[in-house]
């Protein structure tokens, strides 16, 4: 997974969420749900990042990749461009959603960071 284009100011907000994000893919429901209320906004912020990312298809997946997260691209297009509040609602709602997409992006952004700084 490699950008077309990623600031340092967003690299910086993904590296600073990336052990929260990866214990959100590996959590079982009740516990994602309980991070996600207790959640600061720049969590949701980053989610939006990668949910932007995804929809713009700035980033390169893997077939077995894109294969994961084809049947969630309704819900990637719809928040990609909602506020952090909108998206916390909508990410509590749909959650099974963003396990499958978070641990198709997570296994490379150390890449996509290393590539930036």
């Amino acid at each position: 997974m490699v950008s077309k284009r990623l600031s340092v100011k967003q690299a910086q907000l993904l590296n600073h969420h990336r052990y929260i994000l990866g214990k959100l893919a590996k959590a079982s429901v009740k516990n994602r749900k309980q991070i996600l209320i207790n959640a600061p906004a720049d969590l949701f912020k980053a989610l939006n990042l990668i949910f932007t990312l995804l929809d713009k298809q700035n980033l390169t997946l893997s077939k077995t990749q894109e294969a994961n997260i084809k049947k969630h691209k309704r819900f990637i297009r719809s928040a990609s461009g909602m506020k952090p509040g909108h998206i916390k609602e909508r990410v509590i709602q749909r959650g099974g959603a963003l396990s499958a997409i978070l641990s198709a992006v997570l296994p490379v952004v150390g890449a996509l960071l290393k590539s930036v700084f």
